[in-house]
């Protein structure tokens, strides 16, 4: 008998055409017009939350910056929760000579003195945990695990990103050291389950919460890597944490993960997906993408109410 002849006993068979977006991993149906979800990740999740709220969804505006790791994350929601976290701010040289202040946690919030740096985190963190109070969803999309710390009061603290050029950390415990490295697979799942525990003590047991990795790759690479070698460690780091968080947490059945990631990687309907630079999602990928997820967290019927844009990268 021919081998050819025997059929695997296995499941779905690839084929290119299929959309992963059809098929997340683990859905519930729970967002309507009126939920409060909580977003919280990279501009790929900034552009979701936007659209959203385009076609008169609920969900909150993010002011609370752009978050690339699963870090800085966790750092952000447990401020929101209320409970310790740390805080960095960065002193940088502009080109004219005169300087800008930076939260070293978020991205991009950038003021003109220290003064107004702290009046805008604090706004910031009145508007983080107000949300936080009132979500009764989380949707969170990691972005990278290449990642760059500083050390302060003898702790390794995970940074949102480079340093900008000649930047100088204004915290007086802080040390000189700022390093780049990747976050390993057991650290990003550590994360993960600190951030669903905390998630799982504040708010009641079925709140819903939805993990994605963002399809935008890094802009820079911290080391001697090739920029695509480095982004692809990265987003293979954050899957792999994922779907090991995902194995050990399969008794929590309002743990979902949505493969936007996943699309742009085998585009299946041969969409113009990239803009110029290569990097940022068209406003009809960022469409596309968000009308999947609706199908498969809401119920909510829907007709698409034109004139949603992204920012334009050339």
């Amino acid at each position: 008998m021919s081998w050819r002849m025997l059929m695997p006993q296995m499941g779905q068979k690839w084929r290119q055409s299929d959309s992963p977006l059809l098929q997340p991993v683990n859905p519930v149906k729970f967002l309507t017009r009126s939920t409060c979800a909580y977003s919280i990740g990279s501009c790929f999740a900034v552009n979701i939350n936007r659209w959203l709220r385009h076609q008169g969804f609920a969900v909150p505006e993010v002011s609370w910056g752009n978050h690339y790791n699963s870090r800085t994350i966790l750092y952000e929601l447990s401020r929101a929760a209320g409970l310790p976290a740390p805080n960095v701010d960065w002193r940088v040289p502009k080109s004219d000579g005169t300087l800008a202040y930076g939260d070293a946690l978020r991205h991009c919030v950038d003021t003109q003195s220290v003064e107004e740096l702290i009046q805008i985190k604090e706004q910031i963190a009145g508007d983080s945990r107000r949300n936080f109070a009132k979500a009764e969803a989380f949707l969170i999309t990691l972005g990278l695990s290449d990642s760059w710390e500083t050390e302060i009061d003898g702790e390794l603290i995970t940074l949102n990103r480079a340093p900008y050029l000649g930047a100088q950390l204004l915290n007086d415990t802080a040390s000189d050291y700022v390093g780049n490295r990747f976050l390993t697979v057991n650290e990003c799942v550590e994360d993960l389950r600190q951030i669903v525990r905390l998630i799982r003590t504040c708010k009641p047991a079925d709140t819903p919460i939805v993990f994605s990795i963002s399809p935008v790759p890094l802009k820079h690479a911290g080391g001697n890597l090739h920029p695509q070698i480095a982004n692809s460690r990265s987003k293979a780091t954050l899957l792999a944490a994922i779907f090991s968080f995902l194995d050990d947490s399969d008794c929590d059945s309002y743990v979902s993960y949505f493969p936007s990631y996943e699309f742009f990687q085998t585009n299946p309907l041969g969409m113009s997906l990239w803009q110029g630079d290569d990097r940022h999602p068209t406003v009809e990928a960022v469409g596309h993408v968000a009308e999947s997820f609706l199908m498969s967290y809401s119920s909510e019927e829907l007709t698409v109410k034109p004139g949603f844009t992204v920012p334009i990268f050339a």
